[in-house]
């Protein structure tokens, strides 16, 4: 507690002075010394038994619904500070913490009223309390000049700081967020909040791994805290560290019976190692606590279609595209299920503005392609047949390839003229102008975004799409570099290693590719990458192992990585394993000129079938006449 909180505390007890007070003061004393060594779970025990002692000590009833607080129970700290009031509390002194009570039960209107009799000695917390409301009510405005007074009325409070990051944060503020968060820690080392905040942090800053020691000292501190644990375990899941996640989860639940968190990791867990009839009945045990979470609707509906309910998972998941639209894994799961029921039209227009834009993955084209020729639009799906054939184009500058119409430009020009600081708007004009070609706009105006938002890692990001469309790469690195120091992102990560490559730094890309990989081993644009270098440096053991890790996990639905795969082990010498993999990638995609090489170039070559493999040859070589592997492989099969 503050030095404030200790006086008023004080005060509260003198009110007291008629109740018994040495039969509480044991248990009262410890509880406080509990809460401020950050153990509220225990700390509750013994405001407790001082209550039980004297129901009618109205200091004890406080401090217990500041453990209730901490422990994030809205409801029980709201039925304390009403008994304190009603034992002679003052008002002005518990309506900060009433406040509170109402933001953790999402009632912010209701919280704003009861900060208007707030007393002076409670000046930061009730502004931090009054930022929380307006930042829940959309007025980001009046909740970042709360958050300034709370600041001014005590910079050295690791409360407010650790509010602060959480607010900066919400705002796409990361750098911010990340100073606040360590201002927080600094002011108080074994804060268990600000310890797992921080913790948060750094898993986006600099990866899974990085973050596990924050979480690690929180519990260190309160090995009862269930946040800490939530994010512990979340952390191991993605790291594929599944044994430790599922021990977090199991602790969870002993310490806050039927946490819908804990059950939701679980549900993960089970999905993830293909168990989806328990992950349906872990799921279940949420008791629907997370259906509106887009995360969970994902899972959710990833459960749904391979449990035979498809219909239940094309609703779900057309929800959360109408709520997430740039949701790929949302649109590629709602494609394949509507493919699955046999809506070939719903599965093209749910893939359309996937494939549209130069950065489509192979299964999207694939799946796209075969719908259109479903649809009777043979020549559309040859196109994006052919682009599944090719290896994905990563340039960062080609994610903006598709020009806008110059209504489109038109319009979101208009749209930044009548938002000047409404940093999307500025983002989708941005966007726009990069698409069209337009550099030096674009740039410009990205220059200009980045220095108002220095904490944002988008801004950065931006300028470096600009200048690398500009030819600067080693510009784009730059700045490229610069997003990543505040988030070590999927998209800052994969655009550095691009840029660095194309700016003459191939070992400085390694060393980009390896730490991202060391820091999310489950990234599955990042193993590609590294399996692709595997292959071109013919290190074929290493690649079977990144795409047979891959397989497993994603199913045998992407005709290139089989592809791939079925390469390297021919180039081995295992063609037992090599041609039932190549037949499977051409049986997914047989108007695919690679698909048709490898597999015909196998056959041929292991004289296991001769003659179709040639056949399978003319018509790779009809498809990409100017391919000179595929014209190389045709000459030697014709030689005989």
């Amino acid at each position: 507690m503050t030095k404030a909180q200790h006086i008023v505390t004080a005060l509260l007890l003198a009110t007291t002075a008629c109740s018994n007070a040495s039969d509480i003061s044991g248990a009262y004393e410890r509880g406080i010394a509990a809460l401020e060594a950050g153990q509220p779970r225990t700390a509750r025990v013994e405001f407790m038994n001082a209550i039980k002692a004297d129901p009618d000590n109205g200091a004890a009833r406080v401090m217990q619904a500041r453990t209730y607080l901490a422990l994030g129970d809205g409801i029980a700290a709201a039925a304390e500070i009403e008994r304190a009031r009603q034992l002679s509390i003052p008002a002005s002194e518990t309506s900060h913490l009433m406040a509170h009570a109402l933001l953790l039960q999402d009632e912010p209107d209701r919280a704003l009223a009861e900060l208007e009799t707030v007393s002076p000695a409670h000046a930061a917390y009730a502004a931090r309390m009054r930022g929380q409301a307006f930042a829940r009510l959309g007025d980001e405005d009046a909740a970042a000049a709360e958050f300034a007074n709370a600041i001014e009325a005590a910079p050295r409070d690791k409360d407010v700081w650790t509010d602060v990051a959480r607010f900066r944060r919400a705002n796409g503020d990361l750098a911010g967020a990340i100073v606040a968060a360590d201002k927080a820690v600094s002011f108080d080392a074994k804060d268990v909040a600000a310890l797992t905040l921080r913790g948060e942090l750094t898993r986006s800053q600099y990866g899974l791994r990085a973050a596990l020691p924050w979480f690690d000292r929180a519990l260190e501190i309160d090995p009862d805290n269930v946040t800490a644990h939530l994010e512990r375990a979340a952390t191991l899941g993605d790291l594929g560290e599944m044994r430790a996640m599922l021990a977090e989860t199991r602790k969870v639940l002993k310490l806050s019976e039927g946490n819908p968190v804990a059950y939701y990791l679980q549900a993960m867990l089970a999905a993830r190692a293909h168990k989806f009839e328990l992950a349906r009945s872990l799921y279940k045990r949420t008791g629907g606590a997370m259906d509106d979470q887009p995360a969970a609707m994902l899972l959710a509906s990833a459960i749904d279609y391979q449990t035979g309910n498809a219909e239940q998972a094309v609703n779900t998941l057309q929800q959360l595209v109408a709520l997430q639209p740039n949701n790929r894994k949302a649109r590629r799961l709602l494609a394949a299920t509507q493919w699955k029921l046999g809506d070939a039209r719903g599965t093209a227009e749910t893939l359309a503005t996937i494939v549209d834009r130069p950065d489509a993955d192979s299964y999207s084209l694939t799946l796209a392609g075969q719908a259109l020729q479903k649809l009777g639009k043979s020549d559309e799906a040859a196109i994006l047949l052919a682009r599944a054939a090719q290896p994905r184009n990563r340039s960062a500058t080609a994610l903006w390839s598709n020009p806008v119409s110059d209504e489109e430009l038109a319009a979101v020009r208009q749209q930044a003229a009548d938002k000047p600081d409404h940093a999307p708007a500025q983002v989708a004009l941005i966007g726009a102008l990069l698409s069209r070609g337009l550099g030096e706009e674009a740039l410009e105006r990205a220059l200009r975004l980045q220095t108002g938002n220095p904490g944002a890692p988008d801004a950065h990001i931006l300028v470096g799409d600009a200048r690398g469309m500009r030819g600067d790469f080693a510009g784009a690195a730059r700045e490229y570099r610069k997003a990543a120091n505040i988030a070590f992102t999927e998209p800052a990560a994969m655009r550095l290693i691009e840029a660095l490559e194309r700016s003459g730094q191939p070992t400085a890309a390694t060393d980009v590719l390896n730490l991202y990989l060391e820091q999310n081993p489950r990234s599955v644009p990042a193993q590609l990458m590294a399996a692709s270098r595997m292959m071109e440096e013919g290190r074929w053991a290493r690649a079977i192992g990144l795409y047979e890790g891959l397989r497993r996990r994603l199913g045998d639905r992407d005709a290139v990585m089989l592809n791939n795969l079925a390469w390297a082990y021919s180039e081995r010498g295992d063609y037992e394993k090599a041609l039932p993999i190549a037949e499977k990638a051409w049986t997914l995609d047989k108007d695919n000129p690679a698909t048709a090489d490898t597999y015909g170039w196998l056959l041929f070559k292991s004289g296991r079938d001769k003659a179709k493999g040639l056949s399978l040859l003319e018509q790779a070589s009809g498809g990409a006449p100017a391919d000179d592997q595929i014209r190389a492989h045709l000459d030697e099969a014709r030689r005989g």
